[in-house]
């Protein structure tokens, strides 16, 4: 079965993340293909917001509420769609972020927290979505990675960890169920502008988006095509992606050096002592 049977009418695509940042953007670019789209994430204020938007352009769509770095949350918001709407079809694990801060100055358990939203939310969704996938014969996952592994982008231990690992888990998880009618795709993510982390560490720094940014609208677009072509994975950054990460694997030692030319690194530090200093002012 084409995967992309799990898009248009008839069919339910779950986006997490979906109260902000390219979440919202995702949601609109599956509604516009026809189906019934669940908002997902921790802002039932927020939630409702994009829901009212997104039905106001003519999407179909829903909200279920959750935080997914809550024990047992991945397995009551996929039993609650699949109660609400008879199982989902299209996945997208978008929920992510950083607290940009120094790994040693937090507590294992932020760190840990960091991990549980970026990898093991994932998982666990994707675990408990699953069967209902298999038992219908379609499916597909689309997970939200990033380059800041491959980059070594400063203060983003765990970060880069978590998005090396779904790279990982998709690529394993793709081979493993596709012959079943379940798919999966993994996007990387390079520096993203006008929304999300990216678009987030440029207006507190002061910067200006560089060339070496995509819009965020590609994200949303590459979901999609990433679907309907059955993708394994898509880069999504300006010029040739897939070249960038395989020399940053190749020489692992350019990404730091480029960060420090850019200034990449100074920057960070920056964001990271007002950050700090909003902290200490808020206590």
């Amino acid at each position: 079965m084409s995967s992309s049977s799990v898009l248009g009418p008839g069919r339910t695509a779950l986006v997490t993340g979906a109260s902000r940042g390219i979440g919202p953007l995702i949601a609109r670019a599956i509604a516009h293909e026809g189906g019934h789209v669940v908002l997902t994430g921790r802002s039932v204020t927020e939630l409702r917001a994009v829901a009212s938007e997104l039905a106001a352009a003519g999407a179909d769509v829903s909200v279920v509420p959750a935080d997914l770095t809550r024990p047992g949350a991945a397995e009551s918001l996929a039993a609650a769609v699949e109660r609400q709407r008879g199982g989902i079809d299209l996945l997208v694990n978008n929920a992510g972020g950083d607290p940009l801060r120094e790994f040693h100055t937090m507590t294992i358990d932020e760190n840990l927290r960091t991990l549980q939203l970026n990898l093991v939310a994932p998982v666990a969704l994707t675990h408990a979505a699953l069967d209902g996938m298999l038992r219908r014969g379609r499916g597909h996952i689309v997970n939200i990675s990033a380059m800041a592994g491959r980059v070594s982008f400063p203060y983003t231990e765990v970060y880069a960890a978590a998005k090396d690992g779904v790279i990982g888990f998709t690529r394993v998880l793709r081979n493993d169920y596709r012959a079943r009618g379940v798919s999966a795709s993994v996007l990387i993510l390079g520096a993203i502008r006008d929304a999300g982390q990216g678009q987030r560490m440029l207006d507190e720094s002061g910067m200006k988006a560089s060339g070496f940014m995509a819009p965020a609208e590609s994200v949303a677009r590459a979901v999609v095509k990433a679907v309907k072509k059955d993708r394994a994975e898509l880069v999504v950054m300006p010029g040739p992606g897939r070249l960038i990460r395989a020399v940053m694997d190749y020489f692992p030692g350019l990404g730091p050096a480029l960060n420090r030319a850019a200034g990449a690194s100074n920057t960070m530090q920056k964001i990271i002592e007002r950050r700090d200093a909003d902290a200490n002012a808020a206590a």
